[in-house]
């Protein structure tokens, strides 16, 4: 049997179980020959099954595989096609492809490149496996992964937030805060600690809630936040802090439409823990790069 033969045995529709799926989920393959000029001649009609399209779409050249590849995966694929021709002209590649109703899918494309006696390239034979559904639930595991860990909570005004415990350097009482002209109203000014200078937000109206005199919980939170500018240190001013929390990732949700009212940009998403919802702030988000960088320029 030649190796269109093997790659024509492999399109069929197969039942696979997606890791955390209790019920197995059908993918489909489709088997080709490709040529350099970026069409395809499927040996199948399982195509139209993936992708929307039919089979005399390609086979009549009227549409081209490369046509349907979504526009930001191009340049992995044609770098994957590079590299394969330059050792074992074999590759394996992960890339998404647009559907006829608009929708991305997902494919695993096995290929191997055919060349004639002078090394020139005369076609391609491969198997495209569908896979989106194994990409959503890894997508799934890694959000969950990147959220759990440990959580600082404290409070602004009646509600309850949380901060990786990984972006927190430490807590301080409320100092003395240097003013710096016309600064927004949300940025208070700037602390010296040990020697360096550290802005200092007030989270209330940063993130467009009411403004409140200070008590004696008051704190500053010092955090590290990444931003246009980089990576730099900041206080963060809040109302109180409570405790350090464990919050596993899928205990916390998509934000609701809810936060909105807090700005919704900086959340994360709603943690549901003992003892009710916490807002989870992302510091990254809060996007002080601009307002940080005209104040560095008139220091």
């Amino acid at each position: 049997m030649g190796a269109e033969g093997r790659y024509l045995m492999m399109e069929t529709s197969q039942v696979a179980t997606c890791t955390g799926q209790t019920k197995p989920y059908k993918a489909l393959n489709a088997a080709y020959r490709g040529y350099k000029d970026g069409t395809v001649e499927f040996f199948g009609n399982q195509v139209e099954a993936l992708t929307g399209h039919s089979k005399d779409d390609f086979n009549s050249k009227r549409l081209r595989w490369t046509d349907v590849i979504y526009a930001a995966d191009r340049e992995s694929v044609k770098q994957s096609f590079v590299l394969a021709l330059k050792g074992d002209k074999t590759y394996m590649r992960e890339y998404r492809v647009q559907h006829r109703d608009g929708s991305l899918v997902w494919f695993q494309e096995w290929g191997q490149i055919i060349c004639d006696d002078a090394g020139h390239v005369e076609s391609v034979l491969g198997v495209l496996l569908e896979i989106t559904e194994r990409k959503r639930m890894e997508e799934i595991q890694l959000r969950i992964d990147r959220l759990t860990g440990k959580y600082l909570l404290f409070m602004l005004a009646s509600e309850q937030f949380a901060i990786g415990i990984i972006k927190v350097r430490e807590i301080i009482g409320l100092t003395p805060i240097t003013p710096i002209p016309g600064a927004p109203d949300y940025l208070r000014g700037v602390i010296n600690l040990r020697g360096k200078v550290i802005p200092v937000v007030n989270l209330r109206l940063k993130l467009g809630m009411e403004d409140c005199p200070p008590t004696d919980r008051t704190c500053i939170v010092l955090v590290e936040c990444r931003d246009s500018q980089g990576t730099r240190d900041i206080g963060l001013i809040v109302d109180s802090v409570s405790e350090v929390l464990f919050v596993q990732g899928q205990d916390i949700d998509e934000s609701p439409d809810i936060i909105t009212r807090f700005n919704g940009d900086y959340i994360t998403g709603m943690a549901k823990v003992a003892g009710g919802i916490k807002m989870v702030l992302d510091v990254d988000r809060l996007n002080l790069g601009t307002d940080l960088a005209e104040l560095d320029e008139s220091a």
